[in-house]
């Protein structure tokens, strides 16, 4: 899975999302992702985390993506740590 391919894919949780991502390898399969959505209003961490890991489940399952950092913000939050 290349990263334009995983942005692409957790852009899915909501037509706002704002997706970074960085391979942290260069093998296409260890990434670090900053995701700020509005679809994570109300949830806590563990749930905006298993929001992601769902859309990634066939990803993650085959170990095309073996490992995932994630940062998650609803835009609220990331506005109040300045970003």
């Amino acid at each position: 899975m290349t990263p334009d391919q995983l942005k692409a894919r957790i852009e899915q949780l909501h037509p706002d999302t704002r997706v970074e991502v960085k391979d942290l390898t260069g093998t296409m399969d260890h990434y670090q992702v900053l995701v700020v959505s509005p679809a994570f209003q109300g949830k806590m961490m563990v749930q905006q985390h298993q929001m992601i890991m769902g859309l990634l489940k066939a990803e993650i399952d085959s170990e095309e993506v073996h490992a995932l950092s994630m940062k998650t913000f609803t835009p609220e939050q990331y506005q109040k740590i300045g970003g």
